[in-house]
C-alpha cells in the first residue's frame, strides 16, 4: 500500500511540475524583413501609430520629378476624420515641404507628416517633431523609423539588419553609412542599438564592415 502510495505521489508531482526557464538563455535575433528593393521607409510609415488623436494626420511621400515640374504626393497612412482632410492644399503647400528620409538624385524625394489639431494643419518635417509625432515606440516598425531619424539604416548585409525584443523596446543592429567624395573612402559602420518604448536611444558600434565602391552595391 505504501508502494502504491509514493508511486501516485510522483505521478502527481510529475505531471504538474514546471519547467523552470533558462534565465541564461540569450533571445536570438531575427532579420528585418524589409527588401532595400522599394522605399521601406514608405512600407514602415504603414505601421505608424501616432502619439495622440488628432482631428485628421497622414503620413505621405513626395516625389518631385526632375526635368517634369511635376510633385506628386502620395498618402501611405492615414487617421481620424478623412472630412478634415480637404483643408490640406497640397497643390500650394506641397511644393513648400522638404522632409524627413530625403533622397533621390537628380530627382528629389522625401518623407513627411501633417496632422490637423483645432483646425491648424502641421506639417512635420523635421526630424525632432517626427520623433514626438511618434510618441510611445509600439512596434518595430516605429523603432525603425526612430533610428532612421538618427542615421541609422538598414541595409543587405545581415550586421546591418538584424532584431530581437527585449525588456521595454527593441534591440537592433543597423547600418550607418559615411558618405565620402572620394570612392575608395566610403564606409559603412554596423551599430548596437537599444530603444525604449519611450523613444529614447542608445547606440554602440560594432566597426566598419565595408569599405569602398562596394559600399554603393
Amino acid at each position: 500500500m505504501r508502494k502504491l502510495f509514493i508511486l501516485i505521489l510522483l505521478i502527481v508531482t510529475s505531471c504538474t511540475k514546471k519547467e523552470e526557464p533558462n534565465l541564461l538563455k540569450p533571445i536570438k535575433f531575427h532579420k528585418i524583413n524589409y527588401s532595400l528593393q522599394y522605399n521601406y521607409l514608405d512600407s514602415l510609415g504603414k505601421k505608424i501609430i501616432p502619439n495622440k488623436k488628432y482631428q485628421y494626420w497622414q503620413y505621405a511621400t513626395l516625389y518631385d520629378e526632375y526635368g517634369s515640374q511635376k510633385i506628386k504626393c502620395t498618402i501611405l497612412k492615414q487617421g481620424g476624420d478623412t472630412l478634415f482632410r480637404k483643408k490640406i492644399n497640397k497643390k500650394n503647400d506641397s511644393i513648400k515641404v522638404v522632409g524627413i528620409f530625403q533622397g533621390g538624385h537628380p530627382s528629389y524625394r522625401c518623407n513627411y507628416a501633417v496632422t490637423i489639431e483645432n483646425n491648424k494643419v502641421n506639417y512635420i518635417i523635421i526630424e525632432e517633431e517626427f520623433r514626438k509625432f511618434l510618441g510611445i515606440i509600439d512596434n518595430l516598425e516605429e523603432a525603425l523609423l526612430l533610428a532612421e531619424t538618427y542615421g541609422y539604416s538598414l541595409d543587405n548585409n545581415i550586421k546591418g539588419s538584424e532584431y530581437r525584443e527585449v525588456e521595454n523596446g527593441f534591440e537592433l543592429h543597423l547600418m550607418k553609412f559615411h558618405n565620402s567624395p572620394f570612392i575608395n573612402k566610403l564606409r559603412k559602420e554596423a551599430f548596437d542599438l537599444t530603444i525604449t518604448k519611450q523613444g529614447l536611444i542608445k547606440s554602440k558600434s560594432l566597426g566598419i564592415y565595408c569599405t569602398g565602391k562596394k559600399c554603393l552595391q
